[in-house]
């Protein structure tokens, strides 16, 4: 019954709810690209068994070392703008960043967006995903 009550609110008062419902929307596609593309953990690997990506490791040091993906190097997110300059890309060379859930790599590829990386991929999940997926950590 309340149901129908919400429904017909919103239906009745439609320039209301229709702007509510595009910045909604908005919001959600903004946010799901924020940072870069995110990819799965089979693409990461392809990457990574091609040499065409350079894999940073978002999380502090001591979770870095409890373990982390092959070939990553460890550059928290909160020195990231002090450390950037220690991220060297190839040519055709693709920057993976990663985070424990998946949710901080956006704002650090903002970040290194504005410090001139371009071709920036965020790991979907994080590590959390990754574990999921039952693949290796060293």
């Amino acid at each position: 019954m309340r149901m129908d009550k919400f429904i017909f609110f919103l239906i009745e008062h439609y320039y209301y709810s229709v702007p509510l419902f595009l910045v909604f929307i908005l919001l959600i596609v903004s946010n799901a690209s924020k940072g870069g593309k995110k990819i799965n953990s089979q693409e990461l690997i392809n990457l990574s068994n091609q040499d065409k990506a350079k894999i940073i490791d978002l999380r502090p040091s001591n979770d870095f070392s409890k373990g982390h993906i092959t070939g990553s190097v460890n550059i928290p997110s909160n020195d990231i703008e002090s450390r950037s300059h220690e991220i060297k890309l190839k040519d055709q060379e693709s920057l993976i960043l990663v985070c424990e859930m998946g949710s901080q790599s956006g704002n650090t590829g903002e970040l290194l967006k504005k410090q001139g990386f371009n071709d920036i991929l965020i790991l979907r999940g994080g590590i959390g995903q990754w574990r999921m997926d039952n693949l290796p950590l060293i």
